[in-house]
């Protein structure tokens, strides 16, 4: 189905020496497409130098570059492994000319720098020396990241790229009205049920048996109203928790009743929301802190210092046990994340802000 969305250029900005991660960029925009374009009404397009500029003559080639690419690209993806690349003659290389132009303009750069090993005999020690100094002033004035492996770098950019378009608080285009391809939906289902004669009960009981219970007027209002049942036609009520229950008959046990949760009261979803994002976080601090000890990344003290603490107090009130027994494979994280991902819905979120 078609649907209207905002277009963004995303430059892919590299030295010559990391053809395979410019590839996974390029990837890592696609699959980002695919998850979250719909939703968010954003569509990323991969800008590179090698498709989309076109050589001029009498002209410096990087300003060709900064005209055709970079002047209309929204965003800039900045890779760097073991090179600056070549002096410009307006900075130290192309691909730090194109960064210096989107900080001056204000737009956003992801920046990346590779651990992967190399041979030391294929250094070149003067660029290894520039880069050096780049990366360790970038690091005092920018937001950078790291990876040692494309599949690592398509794994970042997965998530930086859903956090940066939200920050960029892109208008959504209006969206167009759908009552005519409902309208065309019904109509198809009325000629259905008439050419198989279909009665009105006979969907309504096997819709139910396929699709699980329907949702009753119960589970949405709030105080229930007197004499409101649920799904299953028994009284709804509340237990001393605040949750919203059906009573259902206890088959067992001849005139009592066991609680059906229909919606849990709010003091448990806030607490579920808060012990899931400090699962997710203090998680998320272990990689922080292994990467810190290979050198991929580099935080400042006092900050490291402050994270430290809050993880001895997420520790403290959950167990160092209990904290590492919520998955153990990634499947199970990924279902963590979506539990935080629903939750937060709930508490008035888009979808898939998981951010802690």
């Amino acid at each position: 189905m078609s649907f209207d969305a905002t277009i963004l250029r995303v430059l892919i900005a590299s030295p010559s020496d990391l053809a395979e991660e410019r590839d996974a960029t390029t990837q890592a925009i696609n699959e980002w497409n695919a998850l979250h374009a719909a939703a968010e009404s954003v569509v990323l397009l991969p800008v590179r130098w090698e498709t989309h500029a076109t050589p001029r003559a009498g002209v410096r080639p990087q300003q060709t570059i900064n005209e055709q690419l970079v002047r209309t690209a929204d965003m800039v993806v900045g890779l760097f492994w073991t090179k600056l690349g070549t002096n410009t003659g307006v900075a130290e290389s192309g691909t730090v000319e194109e960064i210096d132009q989107f900080v001056e303009t204000g737009k956003p750069a992801l920046l990346y720098f590779s651990s992967r090993p190399i041979d030391p005999a294929k250094i070149d020690i003067k660029q290894h020396k520039k880069l050096k100094a780049f990366r360790d002033e970038t690091y005092k004035t920018a937001l950078v990241g790291g990876f040692a492996s494309p599949d690592e770098l398509r794994q970042a950019l997965a998530a930086n790229l859903l956090r940066q378009v939200r920050q960029m608080n892109v208008k959504r285009p209006a969206s167009r009205p759908g009552k005519l391809d409902e309208a065309a939906k019904i109509t198809e289902l009325i000629v259905a049920h008439k050419r198989n004669k279909i009665t009105p009960e006979e969907f309504a009981q096997y819709r139910d048996q396929f699709a699980g219970r329907r949702q009753s007027k119960a589970l949405t209002a709030d105080p229930v109203p007197p004499g409101e049942v649920g799904p299953n036609g028994h009284q709804v009520g509340y237990t001393k928790e605040g949750d919203k229950v059906e009573w259902i008959p206890d088959e067992e046990n001849v005139g009592e009743v066991w609680p059906m949760v229909l919606r849990r009261n709010d003091k448990a979803i806030l607490a579920a929301e808060r012990e899931f994002a400090d699962v997710i976080w203090y998680d998320r601090k272990l990689v922080l802190q292994e990467n810190l000890k290979e050198g991929i990344e580099k935080i400042d003290p006092e900050i490291e210092k402050g994270m430290l603490a809050a993880m001895r107090r997420v520790e403290k009130k959950y167990g160092k046990r209990k904290l590492r027994s919520y998955y153990s494979d990634d499947f199970e994280w990924g279902m963590l994340n979506g539990k935080l991902s629903a939750l937060r819905w709930v508490l008035g979120d888009e979808w898939d802000v998981l951010h802690t």
